[in-house]
């Protein structure tokens, strides 16, 4: 089934169309995409694996996704955990960290803080193979190793100051 994304101008406003997903976009056209950093009371961090056949398969990464049509971010961080680790979320337990604006998208980055089981995930299996906690030490090395989706890893050491401030 394909997805459907709205369009959105350089100061992410809704520009009134929309895009299928993997079609190109015009100039001045964005769309917008989430990504939701779990915490856990330790201060770890939740990192799944993404599929081998996907791109950049096998690296770890935080859960997230496009935003669909007529979805607001948080919408779509409710549906993305859901979808991905079967977990269920409340939109107020979102808070939002920063607005992520790269080439042709804005990402909307979210932190929750949440104790989760591991073996409790119902990972989806064409989109996630593993999950674990990681400290934010070994977060780093990981990034520092390749191990992290690259821009997965830009973000977190652009951004992840904001949660020690």
């Amino acid at each position: 089934m394909a997805e459907y994304w709205d369009l959105y101008d350089e100061n992410k406003k809704l520009l009134g169309r929309t895009i299928k997903r993997g079609d190109a976009l015009g100039e001045g056209e964005y769309y917008v995409c989430c990504e939701i950093w779990i915490q856990n009371s330790n201060g770890q961090f939740l990192v799944t694996q993404r599929h081998p056949d996907k791109k950049a398969g096998g690296l770890w990464e935080f859960s997230g996704g496009g935003v669909l049509a007529g979805e607001t971010t948080k919408k779509a961080a409710v549906r993305e955990l859901t979808e991905e680790l079967g977990i269920s979320v409340e939109e107020n337990e979102l808070n939002l960290l920063e607005v992520y604006q790269h080439k042709n998208y804005f990402m909307d980055i979210y932190v929750v803080n949440k104790d989760l089981v591991i073996e409790e995930l119902i990972l989806q299996p064409e989109e996630v193979v593993d999950a674990k906690w990681v400290s934010r030490d070994e977060l780093l090395r990981m990034i520092e190793d390749k191990q992290v989706v690259w821009s997965v890893g830009v973000r977190y050491q652009q951004y992840s100051n904001l949660l020690y401030a």
